[in-house]
């Protein structure tokens, strides 16, 4: 139906930013969903299935680990055959999923198969890989600020969707959110894909809205001041860029984050309600950390496209630092609002990680390497999540898993402040 993207040409605006309302849009309900709603479902599983802490935390794991190698697989597939066409194949098998899931699933064993094999598999294959190639692709001098749009909406879909499916959960039970979640994916969802192109120069435009002398890669500088701009965009090949110091650093950098944020991001309706919320007021506080973040992402996106963007990351990440030491010993409602605030302006720190990885390495095999990349990095959010539930089986509370994981926020900080961009002969590792 090659007619339809027709809808939302509007006057000059460039058609990047049209492609990536959709992506915006498709973002938003698979983060609300899925990444930011698994938090709700989690305690009603449990109680549901009989199962502990630590069991329930590994299937999310798992989706994590299925990620991984799903991935490095989708990347390369992304690259060959476009955004477009992943997304329209992994939207459906995620929603088609969650139906199963809401029916079906009457024991660990069955959980475990549904989760990880099917909605794990759609989410990861049609949502966030493509989204942000597209992104990538589409944009160079406001990479950042278009990733970052990404993760607004995302934000957005998660302050609205969460906050509604703990009210369905607590009124119907989880079953019941589960069913409308995969409804939505299949009915709303899923026809935003025919608006999504996956690079400007399928449709005979250039990325940004440049003419091509106008073309220019932004990477960071050695300081927080400027960003330098090459000329021209330099293309890495994989071989070439994991032969930088560069991307091993990265990678360092991002496996640290991602072990001490998902972690928390998974336990923290859990966590909240071990403080003593509800299951509503737990699911609003989720909400408003989300809905908080918002703000702080945009920032992110525009100081990215202005400054260096590791440093950028470091700083923000100190503030995830204090927003876990508060958490650690928070006794009120008062410090786990503090938690909350600092840790929803920190939020947008990941972001960057992949406008860093287009900036350093290009544009041609961005995912590939990201999908290649998440092999190694999402062992933390593999590793996080699981270590987090046994500690809180062994001793109920959250309280030592949570200063393990401020360290590891402060090792992140180092590795992120000296992930310096590589020079285009660079091959040591």
């Amino acid at each position: 139906m090659p007619f339809l993207p027709m809808l939302f040409t509007v006057g000059k605006i460039y058609r990047g930013w049209w492609v990536l309302v959709a992506c915006s849009v498709i973002g938003a309900y698979g983060g609300g969903v899925y990444f930011y709603g698994f938090t709700m479902f989690f305690n009603p599983l449990k109680d549901e299935l009989g199962i502990t802490s630590a069991q329930t935390s590994i299937v999310f794991s798992l989706t994590r680990l299925e990620g991984a190698f799903e991935g490095a697989i989708v990347g390369f597939l992304i690259d060959r055959y476009g955004s477009r066409k992943i997304m329209a194949i992994g939207i459906p098998v995620a929603g088609i999923g969650f139906i199963i899931w809401a029916i079906f699933v009457n024991n660990y064993t069955s959980f475990l198969l549904v989760y990880v094999g099917i909605i794990a598999m759609g989410i990861n294959g049609g949502f966030f890989h493509p989204a942000m190639a597209v992104a990538n692709n589409w944009f160079v001098k406001k990479r950042s600020t278009a990733m970052a749009t990404i993760s607004v909406s995302v934000g957005i879909g998660g302050s609205i969707i969460v906050p509604a499916l703990a009210f369905i959960i607590d009124g119907w039970g989880w079953r019941e959110a589960a069913l409308v979640a995969g409804i939505g994916m299949l009915f709303v969802i899923w026809p935003l894909t025919l608006f999504i192109r996956h690079k400007p120069e399928d449709l005979g435009l250039l990325p940004d809205g440049d003419s091509i002398s106008s073309m220019s890669d932004q990477t960071d500088s050695d300081s927080l001041g400027t960003s330098s701009v090459y000329v021209e965009e330099h293309n890495f090949t994989v071989t070439e860029a994991f032969r930088t110091q560069s991307m091993w650093l990265l990678i360092s950098a991002i496996t640290l984050r991602f072990t001490s944020h998902t972690a928390v991001m998974v336990h923290l309706a859990p966590i909240l309600q071990d403080r003593g919320m509800s299951t509503v007021a737990a699911g609003g506080a989720v909400g408003l950390l989300v809905f908080v973040s918002i703000p702080g992402r945009m920032a992110v996106g525009w100081l990215g496209d202005k400054y260096a963007k590791r440093k950028v990351i470091a700083i923000l990440l100190i503030l995830q630092l204090l927003s876990l030491i508060i958490l650690a010993e928070a006794t009120t409602l008062w410090h786990l609002y503090a938690f909350i605030g600092l840790w929803a302006f920190s939020y947008g720190a990941g972001i960057l990680n992949w406008a860093i990885v287009g900036d350093y390495f290009g544009r041609e095999r961005f995912a590939t390497l990201r999908g290649l990349m998440g092999l190694i990095y999402s062992a933390g959010a593999v590793v996080g999540p699981i270590y987090a539930g046994w500690v809180f089986d062994e001793k109920q509370s959250y309280t030592e898993a949570i200063w393990v994981f401020a360290v590891i926020t402060a090792l992140a900080i180092l590795l992120y402040w000296i992930a310096a961009p590589p020079k285009q002969n660079q091959t040591e590792s």
